[in-house]
């Protein structure tokens, strides 16, 4: 290796590279300038937005449109109860398991996930995405046409779920690869940003149609998923694939034109051919390491910990409120008498939206282990203020239930600019090159799990004939949010600033998570070094021998 590298330092585009120390020491050095943040990079973090957004603004309408009385009336069980009057009328509403019911569609989310492993490694993570948006683009379609079988209407929502898992999955890996690392957080800050326009929309659309009487009232949010599908599909085909994925397929040239527009560069340039050298060589330590071993090595010693870390991000959001607090707060605040609940739960949409908008800078600048931190300090603390408030004067006081919202808005506000969009790009960030698609797509498929476990268990603990939990299920939030921010302080890194590879490098270190951070990784940064360790290069060397 040592020739080698000798052999090219006199060639214009390995001239930037310098070894600075030596085998025995285990490390080499790459530099290079760090990548400009070009226009292609920004609208392209952009339409990974849309996909996120597409993708919460089904999660909200989802569990929204369960209040609205033409939705009671299409697909719940009536009865004739006397009215105020004394004269009989007609009420309408669906049980409880009915309710539950709508999580199936996490489920299916989960097989999406699943699926998109195979997609995003055979056609790619572009591909991935319209496959994805196509099928949300069917499920939409179906809705539309049911009008009475709640059978029905659920088949065409689980086949949107299965775009929802492609989605998820496909989007974050493909934004993770593509964008410069000293500007990875805000710029995929983006896809929290449209997390949150996706609810503050949803919740926006749902309060205008709420007073139609016709099925329109929920059917209209969800045509809203037909134009968003259509343009997220034509519109990804305006940028390049992964380069990452193209190396690893072994389409080298066609890396270096995508990793060119990327970067407005020529693809011969020695930007672009620095960039390239460097994933060929983790690419290469990724063949040599995958010779003996298959899709299973997640679960081997020597990924199993950057598999489980990344698991661990993605299933936070269920187990910490989020399924309880976005699809049901029209529900949960109907039934504890508030007024205009989907007036609130518009106003709890646009705390989401707020609190998007600072993502970017949250992750960027506070990094990804200080912005899940200090979030699940603050959404801990408003479960337990809003439930012990409630406790001490009773759901009905005025005082309560004006605790109750401003603490729901302000845990939805915490969430959006902190723990989301730090636990979406981390969780992408563990994996390595070449398990990054499979190990997303795992961590995405127990998301959707534990969604659909959180979702189905929502109605039931908070409907009064059942649970009725009501403001207590905060404690219950409470205890979990504690559990997760221990093990977050144990288990999980700071990866902000790092490069894709620098982050194959620290998990190779074995230096515990809590002895990591952001003021460290920018010194690593700063120097524009890419570290490869001794283990990397005796695999190389035995590729090399092997060959």
């Amino acid at each position: 290796m040592a020739e080698q590298a000798t052999s090219t330092a006199g060639k214009p585009e390995t001239a930037n590279i310098e070894r600075v120390n030596s085998r025995q020491q285990g490390d080499v050095a790459l530099a290079r300038p760090p990548e400009r943040v070009t226009r292609t990079i920004f609208f392209f973090s952009t339409f990974i937005a849309l996909s996120a957004a597409i993708c919460n603004f089904d999660l909200n309408y989802g569990g929204t449109v369960l209040l609205m009385v033409p939705f009671n009336t299409a697909f719940g069980h009536c009865e004739e109860l006397p009215g105020p009057s004394g004269s009989a009328i007609q009420t309408c509403r669906i049980s409880a398991l009915q309710q539950s019911l709508t999580s199936l569609t996490s489920l299916f989310t989960a097989v999406g996930s699943a699926l998109s492993s195979v997609t995003g490694t055979y056609i790619g993570r572009r591909g991935t995405i319209q496959v994805g948006a196509i099928l949300v683009l069917i499920g939409a379609a179906g809705m539309l046409g049911t009008s009475s079988s709640y059978l029905d209407y659920m088949v065409c929502k689980c086949i949107g779920g299965i775009g929802l898992g492609f989605l998820y999955s496909g989007t974050i890996v493909y934004g993770v690869e593509c964008t410069p690392s000293h500007k990875r957080g805000m710029l995929l800050g983006l896809f929290s940003i449209g997390l949150g326009a996706g609810s503050a929309v949803a919740a926006g659309v749902c309060a205008g149609s709420a007073n139609i009487r016709s099925n329109w009232a929920w059917k209209t949010p969800i045509i809203c998923q037909i134009p968003l599908s259509v343009g997220l599909v034509g519109g990804i085909m305006l940028f390049p694939e992964s380069p990452r994925w193209l190396l690893m397929r072994n389409k080298e040239s066609q890396a270096r034109l995508a990793l060119g527009k990327f970067l407005h560069k020529d693809p011969n340039s020695d930007a672009v051919s620095s960039q390239v050298r460097e994933m060929q060589t983790y690419l290469e330590f990724e063949k040599v390491m995958a010779s003996t071993t298959s899709f299973v090595e997640m679960f081997h010693k020597r990924a199993l910990r950057r598999t489980l870390i990344s698991v661990f991000l993605l299933v936070i959001p269920a187990l910490g409120g989020t399924f309880f607090i976005i699809p049901y707060t029209a529900v949960f605040l109907g039934g504890l008498g508030i007024k205009s609940p989907f007036l609130i739960t518009a106003i709890v949409g646009l705390c989401i939206f707020a609190g998007s908008l600072l993502s970017g800078f949250t992750v960027e600048y506070f990094g990804r282990r200080l912005s899940l931190l200090l979030g699940l300090s603050i959404m801990g603390a408003s479960m337990l203020i809003f439930s012990a408030v409630s406790s001490g004067l009773g759901t009905h006081a005025k005082v309560t239930q004006n605790v109750l919202v401003a603490f729901l808005c302000i845990w939805c506000f915490t969430f959006a600019s902190t723990a989301s969009p730090a636990l979406w790009v981390a969780s992408a960030e563990m994996h390595s090159v070449r398990l990054r698609m499979h190990g997303q797509a795992l961590s995405l498929f127990c998301n959707s799990v534990f969604a659909f476990a959180a979702s189905f268990w929502t109605p039931y603990m908070i409907n009064p004939e059942h649970g009725n939990m009501g403001t207590n299920v905060g404690y219950f939030y409470f205890g979990l949010l504690v559990v997760i921010l221990a093990i977050t302080i144990v288990f999980v890194p700071e990866t902000g600033r790092l490069k894709l590879e620098q982050v194959d490098d620290y998990f190779a270190s074995g230096v515990p998570a809590w002895k990591t951070s952001l003021a460290r990784n920018k010194k690593i940064a700063e120097q524009n070094i890419l570290e490869v360790s001794a283990e990397m290069q005796d695999a190389k060397q035995v590729r090399l021998e092997d060959d």
